[in-house]
């Protein structure tokens, strides 16, 4: 959980500034869009094994990490409810570009933002779930 901690946290804030810039070459905004959402109900229904397993190789993401990120980000927002919105975005660091895909889903309590990002390849290679 250490090593992951600071990826998280330089993760978290590379994908605060998300905001309407283009996709990398070869990335299509639906197929962004609908693996993000993948994402994000696997992560919804507590499949944390197979979101962990999706992560490209060179990110040490365990599923007890992603359990702690969803139980943090939940906390006080209820029972889930629904899809809200979702829209797609293209980032950079370090040299390399990647696609994030935002998206909003209602819960009892809160809304909770989930940004889930992929390499140009649509291997995951991050990922950040908090209320709104």
């Amino acid at each position: 959980m250490r090593r992951i901690v600071p990826w998280l946290a330089c993760l978290l804030l590379v994908l605060a500034g998300c905001g309407g810039n283009p996709l990398p070459e070869g990335m299509e905004e639906q197929t962004l869009l609908a693996a993000g959402w993948e994402v994000a109900d696997q992560m919804i229904a507590g499949d944390y094994g197979a979101v962990a397993e999706r992560f490209r190789a060179d990110v040490a993401v365990t599923e007890e990490d992603l359990r702690a990120l969803m139980e943090t980000a939940l906390e006080g927002a209820g029972d889930y409810v629904q899809h809200e919105d979702g829209m797609v975005t293209g980032q950079e660091s370090g040299g390399e570009q990647y696609g994030v895909a935002a998206l909003l889903c209602r819960y009892r309590e809160a809304k909770v933002l989930f940004r889930v990002a992929f390499d140009p390849n649509m291997e995951l290679i991050g990922m950040e779930v908090r209320q709104q």
